[in-house]
């Protein structure tokens, strides 16, 4: 059964990196003096580098969560009940939703991924991102049924090293 498991999450895992598209830079041929080919990353600007740092680089700030999506999850956590959160096997939907960029203990960073393991944000705001989605993440609000979203922001927390 683990195998099936691990065989899944690769399928999925090569299927959203299809679909996202691969992380890595441009690459070119140059020569060399001893006329040998060999293939180097470039970047075609600074802009390029700088939102590169960004993607890779969990403690640079990015745009605060809107107040309207905060307002938004501060709702949906008090109308969802601790059994409603109980209900849900929230590793699996982490698994099945999040997995394929955070990875299976957080920490995976695919394409601009949050490393989840050093997160500080609150239960409120990591509500809102799954809810409406943020930078490259999709928004899961039509994916996942709003205890659905609870539960995985709170197993979310779990991960925190």
């Amino acid at each position: 059964m683990k195998n099936l498991t691990t065989l899944t999450f690769s399928f999925f895992l090569i299927i959203s990196l299809i679909a996202c598209g691969s992380p890595e830079k441009p690459k070119k041929a140059i020569s060399n003096p001893n006329n040998k080919t060999k293939t180097v990353t470039t970047t075609s600007s600074s802009s390029n580098t700088k939102k590169e740092d960004t993607a890779q680089n969990n403690t640079t700030q990015t745009k605060p969560t809107p107040p309207e999506h905060l307002e938004t999850a501060k709702e949906i956590i008090a109308s969802i009940s601790s059994s409603d959160i109980e209900a849900v096997d929230a590793e699996t939907k982490y698994k099945m939703f999040c997995a394929a960029c955070h990875g299976f203990t957080g920490d995976l960073n695919v394409n601009g991924a949050k490393d989840l393991t050093i997160s500080k944000v609150s239960l409120v705001e990591s509500v809102a991102q799954v809810y409406y989605g943020k930078g490259l993440m999709n928004a899961h609000k039509d994916l996942m049924e709003k205890s659905e979203i609870v539960a995985v922001a709170k197993y979310i927390e779990t991960l925190r090293k």
